[in-house]
């Protein structure tokens, strides 16, 4: 059961430079590799002459390596850097990870932090579960933002005339398939009902997953306390699952 980093979607409203920019960034997250002009400009759709640019500029910036043995391309670790405040906020909160080691320690599953980027929430923290069958998740792996617990208890987070516009602005989007607000409305009562978003089949088959949101921002950006697995496991523990987050989450914050 492994969940990888998938790259981003087309968007629309977005400036072509910009996007180029973040689809070259996001796609060497998931190549997890170095990769030549070619490779470059077939995965962005873009003209030859243009990826080279695009990473002449980055080479020039300081944020791409070139190899010219073998003619590649690699991220150095100024990328790294850019948002590694954020997440080093997010490491730090003793609170936080205290929480997330006793759920770790009394169900056994994969729990995570994660935080919303675009239209989709991804994990920065993870704590690996200690079953042989399991959900295995990576730093830096995504999830959609409408389909999955974490991206729902996210979305309950926000007001109606900001889920609103986050809705119409994803349905704006080419190439995907038009969410209802009713639909996200349901799902975010059931988030109000039940104490935390739950999620079977979802983003993997065979697995579940249950998220509640954590009280505490960081720097503004809403937090997610997510804990999944193996389908059934997840059914049966459900209730544990959530009941365990919520006490946690008042006795360390009150």
């Amino acid at each position: 059961m492994n969940s990888g980093v998938k790259p981003r979607r087309g968007t629309s409203g977005v400036v072509k430079s910009v996007g180029r920019a973040l689809a070259l960034m996001e796609a060497f997250q998931n190549w997890r590799r170095p990769a030549g002009a070619k490779e470059v400009s077939r995965a962005l759709g873009m003209p030859r002459s243009s990826a080279n640019a695009l990473l002449t500029s980055f080479v020039s910036l300081g944020y791409l390596w070139f190899n010219p043995k073998n003619a590649t391309y690699f991220p150095t670790l100024k990328v790294g850097l850019l948002g590694d405040w954020l997440i080093r906020s997010v490491r730090r909160d003793r609170a936080l990870n205290a929480i997330l080691q006793e759920v770790s320690d009394v169900t056994g599953e994969t729990v995570c932090i994660a935080m919303r980027a675009g239209f989709e929430m991804q994990f920065v923290t993870i704590y690996p579960s200690t079953f042989p069958v399991a959900l295995n998740l990576t730093e830096g792996a995504v999830a959609p933002l409408f389909e999955s617990a974490v991206g729902v208890a996210w979305i309950s987070t926000q007001g109606p005339e900001d889920i609103q516009d986050l809705v119409e602005a994803y349905n704006r989007q080419p190439d995907v398939n038009p969410i209802t607000l009713s639909e996200i409305k349901n799902r975010v009562s059931d988030v109000a009902k039940k104490g935390a978003a739950i999620a079977y089949d979802k983003v993997l088959p065979g697995t579940g997953a249950i998220a509640v949101p954590y009280p505490r921002a960081a720097q503004g950006q809403a937090i997610i306390i997510g804990a999944g697995g193996p389908e059934g496991r997840i059914r049966r523990s459900e209730k544990l699952i959530i009941d365990l987050i919520q006490r946690l989450v008042r006795q360390t914050l009150g």
